[in-house]
């Protein structure tokens, strides 16, 4: 029986331990905290997974909150006229819903589940000699320790920072469920000058069926300035303030909403970048990265949990099929080829041409104004990015797609 150790418990790592386990691998995972300290801990990040990478969760029993989690139907994207966009109000519709669970929730239980299938789990902060003593003793050790810390084992090939563009920062709240909210089922928001792209999502926390608000801005915007340490009333009353003038409408909305529980809030930190995927120990031991360790998205493009599970998804067949065989560097670059394959698009080709305004995507903005096939092609790239890559990002594709939708 092949030996694996994951160190981190988050979508990833747990997603391809539980996994493992049903094909009888012998799997370790190490964590800082219990499934109690997790549930009972702030809020993490903005956890939303689209129907393919559901599937994946599916297949393997893992959607333990399909029935409970309300579903998301789509995504309203709306805009004022700009140097690189024209003016735009419309909602785009997924194929199949998307759902958001809190990973308080959807991790504590996880973890629990992991133990109960006959995993091993060791709740002990791990370091990179911790992991040089510990290689030795497994045919495989998978870092899914998150973005920062271990992660920086791993050297960094590819920035944004080469682009001019600077780090972000998401400030997280899940609140209590509006009665009659105009946006129960989609995902709606917009833009807040000098703050921030504004997200609101129908979600799942500790109590059951919520709604999360996230803001997400650069490092050099204002929220750069809010205080470093808030009470998590004082953060939402940020956002909520924040939203006020340049968003009235959702600040209707939204305004009397209470936290789910008094620690539901987070403040993010992203810098979007692409790592090695091999780190070297001081013994000559590897281990490899996985998820966001290895790749991180803006937060407004909401791909980092998609990519978490797939890079989970990817990595379990990838052990399947290797047998027997030794997994040796050749076998880890070539596991994080096909992961990087499918998270490039929203780390590197979508987004300069998104962020440049081509005509075509300018084009493509004012299409989805009046043609809901173009609104709702658009929204399901987000579930696969190879898809909205093939026609967005050609001008030629994307005006042959324009023209045929308008014909229908």
């Amino acid at each position: 029986m092949r030996r694996i150790l994951i160190v981190g418990a988050g979508q990833s790592g747990l997603q391809l331990g539980l996994c493992l386990l049903q094909h009888d691998y012998d799997v370790t995972i190490m964590t800082a905290r219990t499934a109690a300290e997790v549930a009972s801990g702030r809020a993490v990040s903005v956890q939303m997974l689209t129907s393919d990478q559901l599937e994946l969760e599916r297949a393997y029993g893992l959607d333990l909150w399909e029935g409970r989690a309300p579903s998301i139907r789509g995504s309203q994207i709306t805009g004022e006229e700009s140097d690189w966009c024209p003016a735009h109000n419309w909602t785009g519709y997924f194929r199949r819903p998307a759902q958001s669970v809190d990973e308080r929730v959807k991790m504590s239980v996880w973890l629990d589940l992991f133990e109960r299938m006959g995993g091993r789990v060791i709740v002990h902060p791990v370091t990179a000699s911790d992991l040089d003593y510990l290689v030795s003793m497994y045919d495989l050790t998978v870092i899914a320790a998150g973005q920062s810390g271990l992660a920086e084992m791993f050297p960094v090939t590819h920035e944004w920072a080469q682009y001019g563009m600077s780090g972000f920062l998401a400030s997280i709240a899940y609140v209590t469920a509006v009665e009659d909210d105009p946006y129960t089922d989609i995902q709606s928001g917009g833009w807040i000058p000098g703050v921030g792209q504004l997200t609101s999502l129908p979600s799942y926390s500790l109590n059951g069926p919520c709604r999360l608000l996230c803001i997400g801005g650069s490092t050099t915007d204002a929220m750069a300035s809010w205080p470093t340490r808030m009470r998590p009333r004082q953060q939402l009353d940020l956002m909520l303030e924040a939203m006020r003038e340049p968003l009235p409408h959702l600040y209707e909305v939204y305004k009397d909403v209470e936290l789910v529980d008094p620690k539901a809030v987070a403040m993010d930190p992203a810098v979007p970048l692409v790592r090695d995927p091999v780190a070297t120990l001081p013994s000559g031991g590897r281990v490899l990265g996985i998820g966001d360790t290895l790749i991180v998205t803006a937060p407004s493009f909401g791909q980092d949990a998609n990519n978490e599970c797939r890079s989970a998804d990817i990595y379990l067949k990838a052990i399947l099929e290797h047998g027997d065989r030794p997994f040796d560097e050749d076998f880890m670059r070539a596991t994080f080829a096909r992961f990087e394959e499918f998270a490039r698009p929203f780390y590197s080709d979508l987004i300069m041409i998104l962020s440049m305004g081509e005509p075509h995507v300018r084009e493509v903005y004012e299409a989805a104004n009046t043609c809901q096939a173009v609104a709702d092609r658009y929204i399901e790239g987000f579930n696969d990015p190879a898809d909205m890559m093939s026609w967005l990002g050609d001008e030629k594709a994307t005006r042959a797609f324009l023209a045929e939708a308008a014909g229908d």
